[in-house]
């Protein structure tokens, strides 16, 4: 099953994720998380307070220019460790290493030296920007925020030019308002926004999910583009074992808030361990059969 899955992935994307680039790279982390645990309150009122263990002592590294994927259905807690290591919200207990300092207990001020190196594509893009702005705006926006929109308004507009180009949409749309953009093209205005601030790390929470196939490939080609310009590292965050396969270097599989399986992408897909990995490779053969209509592989 794991070679047929394998086989039906977009032909168009490379075999060897990243290519060269990934097999130069020093090894050394620029992530690493250790016993990342997070609850939730739920209740209230008139309802009795029930804390829920939304993660349990997660561990995981992620070595410079590396991709590393947490899958898992629904609720099984990868969107939660993605929020804590982007900081978005505060773990209850663990660390957080980011090129060795431990960001998981900073202040909202300690953490905005870290805050440019770390930037988060969410699923929906519309979403994370706002919907009156112009694609212009909406790239320059963290700029202003981090106060790094310097230079003058012509050298902003070609900066943010250059981004659009570099993401594959024309610089000429740039004053176009966000709602005149398709999911694919906002999903592209969202990677310019984030490679605005060059990060280190891009943390996509179910970046690709909810756009059409042939979108998808074409967007996961372009963060594998951007990975090898940049050095980028990914934490990538998703349901769809399919998906993540040929674009993760080490895959974790979560389930009931815990990571029940890790291992390099081609040893999780051949071989799988645990239930949870067994039942995710099975749903991928609807996906992998979808790839195999566009992209004309065997089924």
């Amino acid at each position: 099953m794991g070679s047929n899955l394998a086989t039906n992935l977009p032909a168009n994307l490379s075999n060897s994720p990243g290519g060269a680039f990934r097999g130069d790279l020093s090894g050394v982390n620029l992530l690493r998380v250790i016993g990342l645990s997070k609850q939730y309150v739920r209740g209230g009122l008139w309802k009795k307070r029930v804390q829920v263990a939304a993660v349990t002592s997660a561990h995981f590294e992620i070595a410079r220019g590396q991709t590393l994927a947490l899958v898992g259905v629904s609720g099984s807690g990868k969107s939660t460790v993605a929020r804590c290591v982007a900081r978005i919200e505060s773990p209850d207990a663990g660390q957080i290493l980011v090129q060795g300092t431990d960001i998981a207990r900073l202040s909202s001020r300690e953490l905005l030296p870290f805050r440019s190196g770390i930037q988060m594509v969410f699923q929906d893009a519309v979403m994370s920007m706002n919907p009156c702005f112009s694609a212009l705006e909406a790239i320059e926006e963290p700029l202003r925020i981090q106060r790094k929109a310097i230079g003058n308004r012509q050298e902003r507009r070609d900066r943010v030019g250059r981004l659009m180009i570099e993401v594959g949409l024309s610089p000429d749309w740039m004053d176009r308002p966000i709602s005149n953009f398709s999911g694919g093209q906002r999903q592209r205005l969202a990677l310019a926004r984030a490679l605005a601030l060059r990060p280190r790390l891009l943390v996509l929470d179910e970046a690709l999910t909810g756009l059409d196939v042939s979108t998808q490939a074409q967007i996961a080609n372009l963060l594998l583009d951007l990975q090898a310009a940049h050095q980028l590292t990914y934490l990538l965050i998703s349901h769809d074992l399919a998906l993540v396969a040929r674009m993760a270097n080490v895959i974790g599989v979560m389930a009931g808030g815990r990571i029940v399986e890790t291992g390099p992408a081609e040893q999780i897909v051949s071989n799988p361990m645990h239930a949870a990995t067994k039942q995710l490779l099975a749903s991928a053969k609807t996906t992998a059969a979808k790839f195999a209509a566009i992209t004309g592989a065997p089924s």
